[in-house]
């Protein structure tokens, strides 16, 4: 069961970093009906923006999903306009203030920092929101996807929520997966499924205790990975063995680089749409991948 310190964000002060600029993507009353549809809420009430999002929080915490809410708003996806104003140095960008959360700078790989201005913007949305909470004596707190709301005190001595990556959460993407595949949304399908084998690998280093930088190069974390739980190919492996996760490898790159190409976080007009043979084919590779993953880390550990 979900913090009930969630009810706290149906303050229509917090609920406007939710919906409206300067650092979010602006949400229309049908954007919102929208929404709400998409978790549990087909008709918002409020007679304004605002407060018709406080009635969607109110209904998201009542089904214990507000963590999947906020991981939605605040996905790559969703704040896709305002990434792209800020990465094409628009004079129109109204994202200011976030230079200084973006901590390690700008690379110059748009999937990568398309990636580290998605984390800026959360960063400075949560701090903006925490000067209203902090009257509650609580704060809001965020790691990947997973959320919390801690008082001031617990929030000293934990930085960020510990929520952990499992069957259930594969479960869970996958089944948001095919209802974007029933709804024709082919390009989310192709971020689900990178970001599910990045979140595993992320996973599976912190069991470890394996430190890794966050900045969204999959082929990093898979090294460091197969590095940490031995799977690297020796003499001593069945051939065919050796071939198989070759053969992984191969595929757990290709899907990252179907991200950085095709991904939904780019606005590109040059990328190639696939359709939706192949979107499937995709995610429940990624699903596949993942546990497989999961069975060699539960061997390790």
């Amino acid at each position: 069961m979900e913090s009930e310190s969630f009810e706290l964000l149906e303050n229509t002060d917090i609920t406007t970093y939710l919906i409206d600029r300067p650092w979010v993507t602006y949400r229309s009353n049908a954007d919102l009906d929208s929404l709400g549809a998409r978790f549990g809420s087909p008709n918002p009430e409020g007679s304004n923006r605002l407060l018709r999002m406080s009635s969607i929080i109110r209904a998201t915490h009542a089904s214990g999903r507000t963590e999947s809410l906020l991981s939605f708003l605040f996905s790559p996806v969703q704040l896709r306009l305002v990434i792209n104003e800020y990465l094409a140095g628009s004079q129109f960008s109204q994202l200011k203030g976030i230079d200084e959360f973006v901590l390690n700078g700008l690379t110059g790989d748009e999937s990568k920092d398309i990636l580290i201005v998605a984390d800026a913007i959360k960063r400075r949305v949560i701090k903006e929101i925490n000067e209203i909470l902090r009257y509650s004596n609580v704060e809001l707190i965020s790691s990947g996807n997973s959320w919390n709301i801690v008082s001031v005190d617990e929030g000293i001595k934990i930085s960020v929520p510990t929520k952990r990556i499992n069957a259930g959460y594969i479960s869970d993407l996958l089944s948001q997966g095919l209802d974007d595949l029933k709804d024709g949304d082919f390009d989310s399908v192709v971020t689900k499924s990178r970001t599910l084998i990045e979140e595993v690998f992320l996973q599976i280093l912190a069991d470890n205790n394996v430190e890794c930088k966050r900045n969204g190069d999959i082929s990093k974390y898979r090294n460091l990975v197969v590095r940490t739980l031995g799977m690297r190919p020796s003499q001593e492996w069945n051939p065919r063995i050796t071939k198989m996760i070759s053969h992984l490898n191969a595929i757990t790159d290709l899907i990252a680089e179907m991200r950085n190409k095709n991904g939904d976080a780019h606005a590109s007009s040059e990328r190639v749409k696939i359709q939706a043979a192949e979107a499937e084919l995709l995610l429940n590779a990624s699903v596949s991948l993942s546990t497989y993953y999961f069975r060699i880390n539960d061997r390790h550990v």
